[in-house]
């Protein structure tokens, strides 16, 4: 019987002590994150991670801060390396990108005619929730990061890219993602889409008759993967599907120089 009760006190034993090593164990990239985390919070400056303005903690603290020269400028590297998460680097060394492009200005909001636009397109409406950052503005349209919200099983957000160019009215409504693997097997037996391509989905709105226009816009776009594209009358939408990335932004930069031959910008 004095076994039996040992025994049981050695397997509770054991176990609180497994327990224990376990919950204060930490992997060596949650260590370097932690120790990057620490060094940030010691600095005698934060980095506003949409604009990339210098803040010291009693400005961010107090929500009010005047940037002077110091708005969307460049991040250097070794501020950038000290950002403890490792997608927070990669987001800031694309924006980098357009921050030292001169053909981008920065913008802080959208006007209010502007926003309202964007609420009625499908490329956001179709998710739960959306936010935005990092706004610019260039000759006829806008490149921003928009983090689009889906509620399963708690709410992800990812700040990801977006193109919307202002161009002559199409006079109609369409949507465009890249089709899933069953939707490509049975558009091969039999399409029902108004407009047909071998790897994206079209979904009609509102029908056009500029159906040449619409198809040269977007037999440049769908040459280019992970994307979601919308036209509506005067607005071109173009959006990534990750977070965003320099690789990304470049591809942006590609579609808009092909697309300049396309489109004519409106005035």
């Amino acid at each position: 019987m004095f076994i039996d009760i040992l025994l049981v006190l050695l397997i509770v034993l054991a176990l609180v002590l497994y327990f224990s090593i376990s919950m204060n164990y930490r992997s060596k990239s949650e260590k370097k994150q932690d120790e990057k985390m620490k060094q940030s919070l010691a600095d005698e400056y934060i980095i506003d991670p949409e604009t990339g303005i210098k803040l010291t903690l009693e400005e961010a603290e107090s929500g009010h801060w005047v940037a002077h020269d110091n708005e969307f400028r460049e991040i250097t590297e070794d501020e950038i390396s000290k950002l403890p998460y490792e997608e927070q680097q990669q987001v800031e060394r694309a924006l980098n990108h357009l921050r030292v492009n001169k053909q981008y200005s920065s913008r802080d909001h959208f006007e209010n005619e502007d926003f309202d636009v964007l609420e009625k397109s499908i490329t956001l409406s179709h998710y739960d929730d959306w936010s935005f950052s990092s706004l610019f503005s260039f000759d006829y349209g806008f490149i921003f990061s928009p983090a689009p919200e889906t509620y399963v099983e708690h709410i992800l957000t990812q700040p990801q890219l977006m193109l919307w160019l202002r161009i002559n009215s199409i006079k109609g409504h369409y949507y465009f993602r890249e089709k899933t693997k069953a939707e490509a097997f049975f558009d091969k037996l039999r399409s029902d889409d108004e407009l047909h391509f071998d790897n994206y989905e079209c979904f009609t709105f509102k029908k056009s008759f500029q159906i040449v226009q619409i198809k040269r816009i977007i037999d440049i776009l769908v040459d280019f993967d992970g994307l979601e594209i919308e036209l509506m009358d005067d607005n071109l939408f173009i959006k990534s599907l990750r977070l965003i990335n320099k690789e990304d932004i470049i591809k942006f930069e590609n579609i808009l120089s092909t697309l300049h031959h396309v489109i004519k910008p409106f005035h």
